[in-house]
């Protein structure tokens, strides 16, 4: 966690343990309880990608249907702040090419380094990215 940053980017390999216990972290609950009190951003496509996060677990059978309608209830109930500006598909490309990342999460490095702030995430290549972006890790 970054100092006193009152506000960061998550990405949804963070959000994804805060559903699924078994992906949990102490940096991943440290996270989860930060939304209390700070303005956690994702980018809009974190909201698909979260839907669809749920519906994979549920066909793997890492949980049931009705677990699955549970957690789309409090993902929902998340005081998460979607960002809703306009992103250039050409900026997201350049730092996807540049870092060697999907579009999805060169879509979280634009956020973070637009807004100047850190970011939580638990995916390899990001945390690699963030670095050479000089982008903090919260």
């Amino acid at each position: 966690m970054v100092g006193d940053a009152k506000a960061f980017v998550v990405d949804a390999s963070v959000t994804a343990a805060w559903f699924l216990p078994d992906e949990a972290t102490p940096e991943t609950e440290a996270a989860l309880q930060a939304t209390a009190t700070h303005e956690v951003w994702v980018p809009s496509l974190w909201v698909l990608e979260t839907a669809n996060l749920l519906q994979g677990a549920r066909r793997r059978k890492r949980i049931t249907a009705e677990k699955r309608r549970e957690l789309v209830v409090a993902v929902a109930a998340l005081k998460i702040r979607v960002d809703r500006e306009s992103v250039s598909i050409v900026t997201v490309d350049a730092l996807a090419s540049l870092h060697a990342l999907s579009r999805y999460d060169a879509a979280y490095l634009e956020l973070a380094l637009r807004r100047g702030l850190p970011l939580a995430t638990q995916d390899e290549a990001l945390s690699v990215a963030m670095t050479h972006a000089g982008v903090l890790p919260y």
